[in-house]
């Protein structure tokens, strides 16, 4: 998975939602880190696990909002390995943001 995946989804989502101020000085900060990638060396059933640590920070001492969640993807999705791999991936990350979105909300 590309490094920049994560902060390519975290911009869109921020972009296209409305929980979050889109011009004018901010008055929080979102970091985000990749702490762990657990991807299948192999198989017809692709299960990745994201571990994401979130900082939130501004106003106050920063929030720390570790984050990890499951993307699936199956045959069904692609007969390509790499393909699967990659959809998988990127399931992972979605649903590790939603998370943090509920978090945030």
């Amino acid at each position: 998975m590309k490094p920049g995946i994560l902060a390519s989804a975290l911009l869109a989502t921020v972009l296209t939602g409305t929980a979050f101020a889109q011009s004018g000085t901010p008055k929080f900060y979102l970091d985000a880190e990749i702490q762990n990638l657990d991807q299948p060396f192999i198989g017809l059933n692709l299960d990745v696990t994201a571990s994401v640590t979130y900082t939130v920070s501004g106003a106050g001492s920063p929030a720390v909002l570790p984050i990890k969640s499951k993307g699936s993807a199956t045959f069904a999705d692609s007969p390509l390995a790499a393909d699967r791999m990659r959809i998988a991936n990127e399931r992972a990350i979605h649903q590790n943001i939603e998370q943090l979105l509920q978090m945030l909300r």
